[in-house]
């Protein structure tokens, strides 16, 4: 039997009067309706009180501390002062180190091992993050796109290895004085953020074919890519059921187009992301002159993205797809590509009568989806158009 003859807290003496109550033989629902708790908080305390030990002073009806066990060990004030350092001048980026760089825990981490610093030995990224605000050195981020709640029927696409999903845009123009205007062609890996760029003169269809092909010569071909609506993408804005030779160039090699609703940038987030790093660190940051000079310095740029996800993901068993590449003597007619086998999509928004525009055409759907995302796919193979709708639960297929 519990000993209540000390001076205890209302509650304390509450759980060690029903726990007696319980010894006593008293049946657990009366104790627990005259108290006015439940039976799990019975059960509880009986516990409590039947694993503690009966000869030690430690009470088994008091709460437990709520303190943390382990009490972490404060960071060495050299070490938070590299921190601090290594955080100024990425800031500033006033070096060939630091220019063009991030300034975030992973870039900091990253910048101190470029430095001779060892793993064991550098703060881990939420003490670098602790660091960082405890001195002041936070910087707010320019915010590009409003998160949006949807019902995620626009989209099939949740990639998990790398490789399997890449986004592709193009940046500018920027008129650069005395020379004309320029653009970069970005693409992007979805799951790994590794990237690759080039600038053109010109947002041109050869200009995409000459990257990718070059690109999927030297890496891997994704499974998709995914891209927006350009006119050097998707190829003819006037006459309908019209395959451009990026999306012929992709069906040739066995990559699934994915074209994103018109005028909605944020479907093809991680590009846009990767957009708003290439504008802030480079694009904006220089006086360009020409063609050359923008290559030049981008090449850099692109090398500090890349090593920073190298260096995020080192302890990461990144899981990559299949690697397929484009063989190094492949000779292709860019200008004469017949349409193969393969599957093209296009996410749509249905529109209040229930229409949805595909390649120049409108097609019928369900009119209770107006205002919604949908998924599309043409079926070349079938010259079919597939619209995946209402959670993807129904298939209808159309003839084009």
């Amino acid at each position: 039997m519990v000993k209540s003859n000390e001076p205890y807290t209302e509650e304390e003496q509450k759980r060690i009067n029903a726990v007696n109550r319980y010894q006593r033989g008293e049946r657990p629902s009366r104790i627990c309706e005259s108290v006015g708790r439940s039976r799990v908080w019975l059960r509880k305390w009986i516990g409590r009180y039947d694993n503690s030990d009966k000869n030690s002073e430690k009470e088994w009806f008091r709460d437990k501390s709520r303190a943390p066990k382990n009490v972490h060990r404060k960071t060495d004030p050299e070490m938070e002062q590299l921190v601090v350092n290594a955080r100024k001048s990425l800031i500033k980026g006033g070096t060939e180190d630091t220019k063009y760089r991030c300034i975030g825990a992973v870039e900091v981490q990253l910048h101190m091992h470029e430095l001779g610093h060892s793993e064991d030995e550098m703060p881990s990224l939420s003490t670098i993050k602790r660091i960082i605000k405890r001195n002041g050195l936070v910087v707010q981020k320019k915010k590009r796109y409003i998160k949006r709640k949807s019902k995620k029927r626009y989209t099939l696409l949740s990639p998990t290895k790398a490789n399997e999903v890449h986004q592709m845009d193009f940046v500018g123009p920027r008129h650069i004085k005395g020379y004309g205007r320029i653009l970069s062609l970005n693409l992007i890996d979805v799951v790994s953020s590794k990237a690759h760029i080039q600038q053109y003169a010109g947002q041109t269809m050869d200009n995409v074919l000459e990257f990718l092909i070059g690109y999927w010569t030297n890496n891997a071909i994704p499974n998709y890519l995914q891209m927006d609506n350009g006119a050097s993408f998707i190829g003819d804005l006037m006459h309908s059921k019209h395959f451009s030779r990026v999306v012929r160039l992709c069906l040739h090699l066995g990559v699934e187009p994915v074209f994103i609703a018109p005028s909605k940038p944020w479907m093809n987030g991680t590009i846009e992301d990767f957009n708003g790093e290439f504008g802030e660190k480079l694009w904006e940051q220089e006086q360009w002159t020409d063609l050359e000079h923008i290559r030049r310095e981008a090449k850099t740029f692109l090398m500090r993205h890349n090593n920073r996800q190298d260096w995020k993901h080192r302890k990461t068993d990144l899981e990559a797809a299949p690697q397929r590449r484009v063989p190094e003597d492949f000779e292709i007619n860019v200008n004469n590509l017949p349409i193969t086998e393969g599957k093209v999509h296009f996410i749509r928004l249905v529109s209040e009568n229930g229409t949805i525009s595909v390649l120049n055409e409108a097609f019928s759907v369900d009119i209770s989806l107006a205002h919604e995302y949908v998924w599309a796919t043409i079926d070349t193979k079938h010259e079919q158009l597939r619209r995946d709708l209402s959670r993807f639960m129904s298939t209808r297929l159309v003839r084009v």
